[in-house]
C-alpha cells in the first residue's frame, strides 16, 4: 500500500511475514473531498479514536482514523487533546503502535 501523508512518528512493522512497512503513528492524509487523520495508539486494547469519538466534530469516524472537511468544523480543544495523550503514549510506549497493527 502507498499513502502519502504528513505523520508524527514512525514505526515499522511486519506484514506477511518478513515484510516490514514503515507507518506514521499519526498521520493527515489530504483525500479527494475531505482530510483524515489516522492515528495507530491504543488504550487499554482500545484504538485511541474511538475514546474521542463523537466529540471531534468529525464528518466520519473510523476504528482507528476520523475525517473532516475543514480544520474549523472540528472541535480543536478535543483534537489537542488526542493528538497529545497519542504522543504521550507514544514516547512511553515506543511498541505502542506495534502492537495496534499486529492486533489489526
Amino acid at each position: 500500500m502507498r499513502l502519502q501523508m504528513i505523520g508524527y512518528g514512525q514505526f515499522r512493522y511486519a506484514v506477511g511475514g518478513e515484510k516490514q512497512v514503515l507507518w506514521p503513528v499519526i498521520g493527515l492524509a489530504l483525500q479527494k473531498n475531505y482530510i483524515s487523520l489516522y492515528c495507530a495508539i491504543t488504550v487499554d486494547g482500545r484504538p485511541i479514536v474511538a475514546l474521542y469519538a463523537g466529540r471531534l466534530g468529525a464528518l466520519r469516524a473510523g476504528r482507528n482514523n476520523f475525517s473532516f472537511e475543514r480544520f474549523s468544523d472540528l472541535d480543536a480543544d478535543t483534537l489537542e487533546k488526542l493528538v497529545t495523550r497519542s504522543a504521550e503514549i507514544f514516547e512511553a510506549e515506543p511498541d505502542n503502535p506495534v502492537r495496534y497493527k499486529q492486533g489489526a
